[in-house]
């Protein structure tokens, strides 16, 4: 009789174990999708999710940032490996802790335009989202607050694209300590334009291509077309002379 109450109670974790392990997976997952395609106002994906519920330790594999409307990359970000760690006793209160999120490796888009460029594009559809969204009398406590006590991003590969000069270029690591701590906690747009912003700043302060590198592509095409002017010209030329004689 006892032997079947222990087999029955261990079954019982079992499938509850079960059920909150995917439970949680489905609600990161979910989180990230909504919640960043909302925030950015671009489509946000997320492959596959796996966060231990009993250490909170996890991986977010395939995140992707689909570049805003008007720029000509399919993404802005390109996130294959993101590890996390989550406070998971605080999931279902009203400011949900992250440990530690650390990127590696991501892949960066960074494309400008005369004005703009589309990291800038996001963060101004954050605020006009933020914008459209805000009622009179509406609490900013509404949805679950966030923070995160240590973000990493670490060996980015930046590719760096215009109309006249495209390079990959090398990114110094980014890392940000409490975001949302010093207020009790953030919303999560809050917490993305806190790294956006700090991903702005170490962007424009890294090696871009200048002035000297645009100059040298416009001489080259310059060239590469004179030269394939003069070949014209001397190949209708010839012809000519050949009507001629």
């Amino acid at each position: 009789m006892i032997k079947k109450i222990l087999i029955s109670v261990v079954f019982l974790l079992l499938l509850v174990g079960g059920g909150l392990y995917f439970y949680l997976d489905s609600i990161v997952k979910s989180g990230i999708e909504v919640v960043g395609s909302n925030v950015l106002g671009t489509a946000v994906t997320v492959d596959s999710v796996s966060i231990s519920p009993l250490s909170g330790e996890g991986r977010i594999s395939g995140l992707r940032v689909a570049n805003p409307e008007g720029f000509d990359s399919q993404y802005a970000f390109e996130l294959e490996s993101v590890l996390v760690n989550i406070n998971v006793n605080s999931i279902l209160t009203d400011a949900a802790e992250v440990e530690s999120i650390v990127i590696m490796q991501p892949i960066i888009t960074y494309e400008t335009k005369i004005t703009s460029d589309n990291i800038r594009t996001l963060l101004d559809n954050m605020s006009e989202g933020e914008a459209a969204s805000s009622d009179p009398g509406s609490a900013d406590e509404s949805g679950q607050q966030l923070i995160i006590r240590e973000f990493r991003m670490m060996d980015s590969q930046l590719n760096f694209v215009s109309s006249l000069v495209s390079a990959p270029v090398t990114l110094a690591d980014i890392e940000i300590q409490n975001i949302g701590a010093e207020g009790g906690s953030s919303s999560a747009a809050n917490a993305v334009r806190v790294v956006l912003q700090e991903l702005v700043a170490t962007i424009l302060s890294s090696d871009l291509p200048g002035v000297d590198d645009i100059r040298e592509s416009v001489e080259g095409r310059i060239q590469d077309g004179a030269q394939r002017v003069e070949e014209a010209v001397e190949d209708l030329g010839g012809r000519l002379r050949g009507l001629l004689n």
